[in-house]
């Protein structure tokens, strides 16, 4: 994976915010990730625990649930957005193309998916090119 490096500890790899309230599905991610040497923050199962998070320090990719214990993400999302990191939504209760509409460059992995699907999602994602203004213009990454 095509990731910025950790300048706090030098160490080069990926950090992936996971937002997700759902325990089991959260634990699943987060070993998922690990095992692909990435460095996982969270995981997240609020809207303000995530929050606060990217306030500490943000991620090069966050895979989101639409709907957590406090409400919907998309104020975390369109921060993140914001600031150029890479989207996975991973949710039920979102339509994929509201979210492409809100979100170009961002990948849609409806629930439930398996878990290899959302590591190719996430890997093809980050060796994407960076998020630039064509990309908030309109076209859409494919994964």
């Amino acid at each position: 994976m095509t990731c910025q490096k950790d300048t706090a500890n030098d160490c080069g790899r990926c950090k992936v915010l996971i937002a997700e309230d759902e325990a089991v599905v959260a634990l699943d991610l987060q070993l998922m990730f690990e095992d692909f040497g990435a460095l996982v923050l969270g995981p997240c199962a609020t809207l303000r625990a995530a929050m606060s998070q990217i306030a500490q320090e943000l991620p090069d990719a966050a895979v989101l649930d639409v709907m957590l214990a406090d409400g919907e993400v998309y104020a975390l999302a369109d921060r993140l957005r914001d600031a150029g990191v890479r989207l996975v939504f991973h949710s039920g209760h979102a339509n994929p193309d509201e979210l492409l509409e809100r979100y170009p460059g961002a990948v849609i992995c409806p629930k439930p998916a398996h878990p290899a699907e959302i590591e190719a999602k996430l890997k093809a994602l980050m060796q994407a090119p960076a998020l630039s203004q064509a990309h908030v213009d309109g076209s859409r990454l494919q994964a």
